[in-house]
């Protein structure tokens, strides 16, 4: 008799739980990572933005921005819309080009909430934005505004295959 040993595999286990426990920390000590409050970093304020924007701190420190933090949201759109761009003449991918929304905070961070596909179109060197995407951000913006989407146009992204 006596007690039932484990067995070697809930062991092994076990010791695997560890050593990935070990290697995140690890990962997250070498990357700084940092544990954030959701609710902050997504309560969008009008007023804030406004006074951000009428005081144009970028204007007097051209370092002001310094860093951008993205939503893992808007970082799958602007993912799967470069892979999804198709190949052109020379086998690689196409360039995109998409609009990125959210907001500044005060100390010079740019945070992005979501982003969107432009109708553009797009070689293997570069984008045409045209008057179609010109049009396109007008009308998204307006409806954006229209369902109560809260957060900006804060910038745009575009890719460089190859």
């Amino acid at each position: 008799g006596g007690p039932p040993r484990p067995s070697r595999r809930r062991f092994a286990g076990a010791a695997s739980g560890a050593m990935a426990e070990t290697a995140q920390r690890t990962f997250e000590m070498e990357n700084k990572v940092e544990v954030l409050d959701d609710a902050a970093i997504y309560r969008y304020s009008e007023e804030e933005q406004e006074a951000i924007y009428q005081r144009k701190p970028w204007k007097e420190d051209h370092h002001f921005f310094k860093s951008v933090r993205i939503s893992a949201v808007a970082l799958v759109k602007m993912v799967m819309h470069t892979r999804s761009s198709g190949n052109g003449i020379l086998g690689q991918m196409n360039e995109v080009m998409g609009l990125m929304m959210g907001k500044v905070t005060p100390d010079g961070t740019f945070i992005i909430i979501d982003s969107f596909p432009l109708p553009v179109e797009g070689t293997e060197t570069r984008v045409n934005a045209g008057a179609s995407a010109n049009e396109f951000m007008v009308t998204f913006t307006e409806n954006c505004e229209r369902v109560g989407k809260s957060e900006h146009v804060c910038g745009w992204y575009h890719s460089h295959p190859g």
